[in-house]
């Protein structure tokens, strides 16, 4: 049986379903300097790039659920939309970088950053290495909200696959992970919830004034673990935080509810499925 392949297959989308989706930019576009490439393929209620792009070239419109559009034409390529995007989904493409080279902007959340000049792993959608690059830019204003941006040198003959960088300081092959540096207690005004912006404070509010113990206790709360990702980022710090108050281990702290359905459903789906059942009795 032929294996099937795309986001909900891999976690990642195909290009095919990203031309579908959101389009791509011709090479004349290309030509032309950098430019911003949209790989949000899922339907999903979200639309903070539309809001971010200063020239109004993202348009996401209604519903809610459209993958996002941007008009080529109308986009400078700046970037604002990169650090904006809750699922990391937005890229800068230039491939007038220089003759041989191309450059890609991409969203990059873990420690350490890299530095300027560093020679890293360039990685595809899937995380497999593609070839080496050369960091060229590291981003990371108050505006980016904790989401900094790197521009990384590749090969021109890759930019179309590459897509971000190793994580450094990894473990050897073998070798156990071992932690960069202490975790300590994260501050009262550190994001914990990306998608409803919930701070580490107001989840140890929840705790210590509303007696909450669980995480869907804070979750009513507070609403963290409500939004886009449904809990999936957020749930885990979400239980650190109520260990630390607490005093209770890990494993004795009860996780959230989760809650069909996994995806936005429209009540038009709804009632054409229900349509179905019935003539099927």
């Amino acid at each position: 049986m032929e294996k099937k392949s795309g986001v909900i297959y891999d976690g990642y989308p195909t290009m095919e379903e990203i031309k579908a989706a959101n389009g791509w930019p011709t090479e004349e576009r290309f030509a032309q300097g950098p430019v911003a490439i949209a790989e949000c393929v899922q339907e999903i209620p979200c639309n903070p790039c539309e809001g971010a792009c200063p020239f109004h070239a993202i348009t996401v419109g209604e519903p809610i659920t459209n993958t996002p559009q941007i008009d080529r034409g109308k986009c400078t390529g700046c970037g604002m939309c990169v650090a904006a995007c809750s699922g990391l989904a937005i890229f800068v493409v230039d491939k007038t970088y220089s003759e041989t080279e191309a450059t890609i902007s991409f969203p990059f959340e873990y420690l350490p950053l890299p530095e300027k000049g560093d020679v890293v792993d360039a990685l595809s959608r899937g995380g497999e290495f593609v070839c080496k690059g050369t960091v060229v830019r590291v981003m990371n204003p108050v505006r980016n909200d904790h989401t900094p941006v790197i521009t990384m040198a590749v090969p021109k003959e890759h930019i179309d696959e590459v897509r971000t960088m190793r994580r450094l300081r990894l473990p050897e092959p073998g070798k156990g992970f071992e932690r960069i540096e202490p975790e300590g207690v994260l501050d009262d005004d550190v994001i914990v919830c990306r998608c409803e912006e919930i701070t580490a404070g107001e989840i140890r509010k929840a705790i210590r004034e509303y007696k909450a113990t669980s995480v869907t206790e804070i979750k009513r709360r507070v609403r963290a673990g409500m939004g886009l990702c449904q809990g999936r980022t957020c749930g885990k710090l979400v239980s650190r935080i109520l260990a630390e108050e607490t005093g209770k281990r890990a494993d004795e702290i009860t996780g959230s509810t989760d809650r069909p359905p996994v995806r936005p459903v429209t009540f038009g789906e709804l009632a054409e499925d229900g349509k179905e059942a019935c003539d099927h009795e």
